[in-house]
């Protein structure tokens, strides 16, 4: 979608009035139009007025509610001609920009791979005084950061293997980011046990990503980690998944897609804050060199693990990327992962699950996942769910118990933190069967806004 920004607007193709009470409209439109979108409104936040050729909608904002406000310019998008001429007349400029993100954000798909594929360009001209250059701009980076998240998501794994993904990745630098990637004898010099461990069942080697971006003057002087779980397929591995469980498992790195993503949107942006992002990279397969249950292994933090259940391997990559998180002395670290159906289970496809040692910043990323819709559950950390990781051979299992699983991952993590530490398991959000408004079937780039959100509520001035 092509947005711009004029002084006057025109009238070609649709028109859309957008308002935030109906009392604005009187001098807005004539009295035939008036009466008409009074009436509808009573009923609707988006009417169509048109008349003869001229097609004319009135938009009535929720000054209270701005998810609401993405789901009217989602719903317009449905309606949409190719050339959009948006009139506001709206005196809060959240309101009009939250209508816009939910407007492009609808417009996202993924048809890489077919043949034949009908696309509508569609050119919106805006005529506003609440919404300046900035805010526009802003926008185009947060929808290319979430479409980016989407993207990676979608791939099919004979698409992005791993060394595409390292490549897509590394493109990143054109925009400021560096990028540095630890390969196979890196990783075993660092005795990175639960990263090669996983990979053993992989054709494709392992690797680690360390992305960053350390603008000149940060506003934070110890960086802010970011971890997310890279698992391009999963399996389950000799634990295999059954019946249609694997069927959406080009899914399970929608945590490093998220936090990737996040971070090409920071860039961007040039956002004042020196972000790290620590992706570990690689499939959960089998071909007969895979872990078996009883194995143990050896951690980078030197623990040992006993691996109970090979499909709990997740936590297995990221709690060596949260022990070489260590070694930048960070403000604060939040791992996301598509890490267990247990989440899933009590979020559904709603938002995700939060838990962690850092109850303050814990506090703030609910409050920003509230103003994106990206909304967050915090689960407690009871002692009674660490107790199941006991092992009778190593240092601790992998699994723990049936129940409470989403929590015994929670925990299996902390023992490899020793800095303020947040957890997001997206297992339920990162990826929908079905399209709801602004959010497609397929990737949804769930926690792309939800991280941006924060960092501007604790940095931006």
């Amino acid at each position: 979608m092509e947005l711009v920004l004029k002084k006057e607007a025109g009238q070609s193709g649709h028109q859309i009035i957008i308002v935030d009470s109906k009392k604005e409209l009187k001098n807005k439109l004539n009295a035939k139009e008036y009466k008409v979108a009074n009436a509808q409104l009573k009923k609707d936040s988006l009417v169509d007025i048109s008349a003869f050729n001229e097609q004319k909608f009135v938009v009535l904002l929720n000054g209270k509610n701005q998810e609401k406000n993405r789901k009217l310019g989602a719903e317009f998008m449905d309606r949409a001609s190719e050339n959009i001429a948006l009139i506001d007349y709206s005196n809060n400029s959240k309101d009009i920009i939250s209508f816009l993100e939910g407007m492009m954000l609808k417009e996202y798909a993924f048809n890489k791979y077919k043949t034949k594929v009908d696309v509508k360009k569609i050119r919106v001209v805006l005529n506003s005084s609440n919404v300046s250059m900035e805010n526009i701009q802003e926008l185009k980076s947060l929808v290319s950061g979430v479409f980016q998240a989407r993207d990676w998501v979608n791939e099919p794994v004979n698409k992005l293997t791993t060394s595409q993904y390292v490549k897509e990745i590394k493109s990143l630098k054109n925009i400021g980011v560096s990028v540095e990637v630890f390969r196979k004898s890196k990783l075993e010099a660092l005795n990175m046990g639960g990263i090669l461990g996983v990979n053993q069942g992989s054709h494709d080697e392992a690797v680690l990503v360390k992305s960053e971006w350390k603008p000149k003057k940060p506003k934070n002087q110890k960086p802010i980690v970011l971890v997310g779980k890279g698992v391009l397929f999963d399996t389950g591995g000799i634990n295999i998944k059954t019946g249609n469980f694997m069927n959406d498992m080009k899914a399970d790195m929608g945590g490093a897609s998220s936090v990737l993503g996040c971070l090409k949107l920071i860039a961007l942006q040039k956002f004042p804050i020196h972000v790290i992002v620590l992706t570990p990279i690689t499939e959960n397969r089998i071909n007969g060199r895979e872990l078996v249950p009883g194995d143990v292994i050896k951690m980078h933090s030197g623990k040992t693990v006993e691996v109970l259940n090979t499909d709990a391997e997740g936590r297995l990559i990221l709690a060596d990327a949260l022990t070489f998180a260590k070694k930048f002395n960070p403000l604060l670290v939040i791992d996301a992962a598509t890490l267990t159906g247990s989440a899933y289970r009590i979020t559904a496809s709603h938002g995700a699950i939060i838990m962690g040692t850092d109850y303050k910043n814990i506090k703030a990323l609910k409050k920003a996942g509230e103003e994106v819709y990206e909304r967050l559950i915090e689960l407690p950390m009871w002692e009674e769910f660490e107790e199941t990781l006991n092992s009778s051979v190593a240092d601790i299992n992998n699994l723990g118990s049936s129940e409470g699983q989403a929590t015994c991952a929670g925990f299996f993590l902390r023992n490899f933190i020793d800095y303020p530490w947040i957890h997001l398991d997206i297992a339920g959000s990162a990826y929908r069967n079905s399209e709801s408004s602004y959010l497609p079937k397929g990737g949804t780039g769930f926690g792309v806004r939800l991280l941006y959100q924060f960092f501007k509520n604790k940095f931006a001035v």
